[in-house]
């Protein structure tokens, strides 16, 4: 991986193979390099949930080749990581549950997408470390897909917000991105707004200022969303900032910061601004369909009443607390409900474990700043992620694909190379 003194150059440029290899080494080593190509493609997908079928179908293909390419090159698909005992938990004790389940064939279902979603994680990281073995400069060249979803959605959303008719006042308009809703532009913008933070402070020169431009405009289109889930799960980002760093004027600042907003919503609702934004109603709503889900969950503590979404209205959806929450608004709850309080307690072992490793590769020692600003972003978007997960159930869908693919490509970052690498590194 390039450091901030290498040139900028060609994203993703595979090293030739050796004059003498054979036709098939020659074909393998192309064939991982269109495996990287396929991963930055999918990467852009997960941005316009439309795209959801086409980014399936081709994930599936490029993980059948990748596996074929596996075997015949004799390369070995595991790799050291301390999330193979939390996944492999987890998925096990949901599947366990399902004969539990009101409707076993919509849990099987719910399922099947989330192993599928756990298998684009242990692609993601097998591509990564193939690219690597191959000379492939993938690192770069992802980040930059991401940077790009992140501002395309964010030109798409500030012009519509104001075509709408939205305003600072209030928020019967908010911003939204394409095929979905401020939900999703929300949490869109705060798992990809640490990763460009880390991008503009790794990079040199025009780079630098590109992703500090464009997290400026996911900042803006995360403002303009008026969702304050985000907004809170912006603030657990920067306290998680200042305590992973050990700066607590970093802390301090980033409660100022929000304390001052607070304040002036507050001085705003004063003079007649804001009185939706102000109105708890949302989270009394919140709370009530919570109570509801406590109730369920206290009956069925152990395997629940069946994994998905839709389980909730179906079992919860002729109460008038549910009328206008139209779901759950929180995964873990969810969760907890529909496989019981033990895959709940699995889901935070996932979670938690996957913060620490990011934070753990990005070591203060390293001398590659890329790579340590990657590793240590994706650990804040897990922790913003996980926040904006207790008001929404957001993981699901795009959604998670995209978690998914940023937690595989922090965990297969490695010092130095790999055995049989070509020597670069990331």
């Amino acid at each position: 991986m390039r450091t901030r003194t290498e040139p900028a150059s060609a994203s993703l440029i595979a090293a030739p193979a050796p004059p003498g290899a054979s036709l098939a080494a020659r074909l393998i080593t192309a064939g991982w390099r269109v495996q990287a190509a396929g991963l930055l493609a999918i990467a852009l997908m997960t941005f316009f949930p439309a795209w959801s079928h086409v980014q399936e179908y081709l994930f599936f293909s490029l993980f059948a080749v990748g596996l074929a390419a596996s075997h015949l090159e004799g390369r070995s698909l595991l790799f050291p990581s301390p999330l193979h005992l939390p996944l492999a938990c987890l998925l096990g004790w949901i599947l366990l549950s399902v004969p539990f389940a009101t409707d076993q064939a919509y849990s099987f279902s719910e399922w099947r997408k989330l192993v599928a979603k756990v298998l684009l994680f242990y692609w993601t990281v097998i591509v990564w470390r193939a690219a690597r073995e191959n000379g492939t400069r993938l690192p770069h060249a992802f980040l930059a897909v991401v940077a790009l979803g992140s501002l395309s959605l964010s030109l798409y959303a500030v012009p519509d917000f104001l075509e709408r008719g939205g305003t600072w006042a209030d928020r019967p308009v908010r911003a939204q991105a394409p095929s979905s809703d401020y939900n999703w532009l929300s949490t869109y913008m705060l798992m990809t707004f640490p990763l460009l933070v880390g991008g503009a402070w790794a990079a040199n020169g025009g780079a630098r200022m590109t992703y500090a431009g464009i997290a400026g405009l996911a900042l803006l289109a995360q403002m303009l969303s008026y969702t304050r889930a985000g907004w809170l799960a912006l603030l657990a980002q920067g306290v998680a900032a200042g305590l992973a760093l050990k700066r607590g004027r970093l802390v301090i600042g980033v409660l100022v910061c929000a304390l001052l907003i607070v304040l002036l919503l507050g001085w705003l609702g004063a003079l007649g601004y804001h009185q939706d934004t102000l109105d708890p109603w949302t989270l009394k709503t919140r709370v009530a369909v919570w109570s509801l889900m406590l109730h369920e969950i206290a009956d069925h503590p152990f395997m629940g009443v069946g994994y998905g979404t839709n389980t909730f209205m179906t079992r919860l959806g002729d109460h008038p607390e549910t009328m206008h929450a139209r779901g759950s608004h929180n995964f873990f709850l969810m969760v907890a409900m529909g496989s019981g309080i033990p895959a709940l307690l699995l889901l935070l072992w996932v979670l938690g474990t996957s913060v620490t490793e990011c934070f753990r590769k990005a070591s203060p020692g390293d001398h590659e700043p890329f790579r340590a600003a990657f590793c240590f972003a994706t650990g804040l978007m897990a922790v913003g992620f996980a926040v904006r997960n207790g008001f929404d159930a957001m993981f699901a869908g795009s959604l998670a694909c995209l978690f998914w693919l940023l937690l595989g490509a922090a965990v297969a970052q490695s010092r130095g190379p790999v055995p049989g690498s070509c020597g670069t590194s990331g």
